[in-house]
């Protein structure tokens, strides 16, 4: 009797049934994972071009100025907000933390004005290299765009 249960066992593992469930399962799933990866990719994507096109909107505003105005700070950190990114850091010479106008001289290394923007993307992406092991875990994802150019502020 336990002879015929093992053969009728293997029948059915040699015949194939149901095996191809199996294989549609895997392959959907496979292709589930590498679908989700290209699209939250793209949209990091879009989120880091934003950042890179609003960053470079406000330096150029500090160039004229010769730093970060309060009221253009609140801008930038408004607009970030709107395509969903928290400003977590904002390096360059501020108003609002009472730097003094960078100025335009014949020392064109002191002339020139930096601004860096570190922000992190919310929802804060899932990154399906995450799940294969290419990122530290418990890393916070954060998006971080700069740029300098030299100051066009000639009077305080």
């Amino acid at each position: 009797m336990n002879s015929g249960k093992k053969y009728k066992l293997l029948h059915i593992i040699e015949d194939g049934t149901g095996s191809t469930t199996l294989e549609v399962l895997l392959a959907l799933s496979v292709l589930v994972f590498l679908t989700y990866g290209v699209i939250e990719y793209g949209v990091l994507q879009s989120k880091h071009q934003y950042a890179e096109h609003t960053m470079h909107k406000y330096k150029d505003r500090m160039r004229v100025e010769g730093y970060l105005t309060a009221a253009d700070e609140a801008q930038l950190i408004n607009e970030f907000n709107s395509f969903g990114c928290v400003v977590t850091d904002i390096q360059g010479p501020r108003e609002s933390r009472g730097n003094p106008r960078v100025l335009r001289t014949m020392d064109l290394a002191a002339s020139t004005i930096t601004l860096r923007v570190t922000c992190r993307p919310q929802p804060e992406p899932l990154l399906v290299n995450r799940l294969i092991g290419s990122n530290t875990p418990g890393a916070a994802f954060r998006i971080i765009v700069g740029g300098g150019g030299l100051s066009e502020r000639i009077n305080p």
